[in-house]
């Protein structure tokens, strides 16, 4: 939809920014008050912290000028969801300005989810989050997080490591257990998953973000079967990943359905729901 429109300096020591605007456009943070941070708070144009540090203002990226799409090609409706009149293109990042003036990109609006209660959950931010579980194999496609309107906590397809699981299973009294899949299933070995997932996301995600649940993949299956199997990887050859090996949603929730849908009960609150904490790690 457009082509530069900020450039950080090749000389700049400042990590996870994208750098002031250049002249060719206008940019600007609008106010996102459906969007919570992990402190609760909207982020607004006139704020001057962002989670305890200083900033000039928070929001959604508004960017216009020569550098920037009239629309997209042959489709009217997605122009009007993205453009406003004033000609200003919605990109859908919610953003800083930092001490320096420049824009550091901090969620984003169009992978939101509204949970039953009206809280918002930022699934991309969550999956990269508890992808850095030591249970989670990256390599076969990682974490999915899943909710939606009706349920009050998200839950998790997870890619697990093998060799983690069955580490875990030696310490924790598991030996008699040696098939793989059965340890997916095993309700000690989610129990523990699901904590060390939960624990990563501490002081980095928002309470709302928590995981109730887990649904475990042994990533054992075959990797180009179409329809993918429910013990498979994700890949780009089955469809589940993008040619860019990022996650393809609707593909993997209609594959993994068998698997996704009991799971998304567990995000409903009842007197069953997991438990997630108390697990020795």
């Amino acid at each position: 939809t457009a082509a530069a429109g900020t450039v950080q300096p090749h000389w700049s020591v400042h990590n996870g920014v994208v750098g002031p605007p250049l002249v060719s456009v206008e940019l600007k943070l609008a106010d996102c008050t459906e969007v919570k941070d992990r402190d609760d708070k909207s982020y607004l144009g006139i704020d001057d912290t962002h989670l305890g540090m200083p900033c000039q203002g928070r929001g959604e990226v508004w960017i216009r000028g020569d550098a920037v799409s009239s629309g997209y090609y042959v489709m009217e409706e997605k122009t009007k969801e993205s453009f406003d009149s004033d000609g200003w293109f919605h990109t859908g990042d919610i953003a800083i300005w930092n001490k320096n003036g420049q824009l550091k990109i901090v969620d984003r609006l169009k992978n939101l989810i509204k949970l039953k209660g009206g809280e918002y959950i930022a699934i991309e931010a969550m999956e990269s989050t508890y992808a850095n579980s030591v249970f989670v194999n990256g390599r076969n496609g990682g974490v999915l997080c899943y909710g939606n309107g009706e349920m009050d906590k998200p839950v998790a397809l997870v890619q697990i490591e093998p060799s983690e699981i069955f580490n875990w299973a030696k310490m924790n009294g598991l030996n008699d257990v040696d098939d793989i899949e059965a340890l997916c299933g095993h309700p000690k070995v989610i129990k523990a998953v699901l904590s060390d997932m939960n624990a990563q996301g501490k002081g980095k995600l928002g309470a709302n973000e928590a995981l109730a649940s887990v649904s475990l993949i042994s990533g054992m299956g075959d990797p180009e079967q179409q329809p993918a199997s429910p013990n498979a990887p994700w890949t780009p050859e089955n469809l589940c990943l993008t040619a860019s090996n990022k996650l393809n949603r609707k593909p993997i929730e209609k594959y993994f359905a068998s698997l996704l849908d009991p799971l998304s009960d567990k995000g409903i609150k009842t007197t069953d729901m997991v438990e997630t904490s108390g697990v020795k790690l």
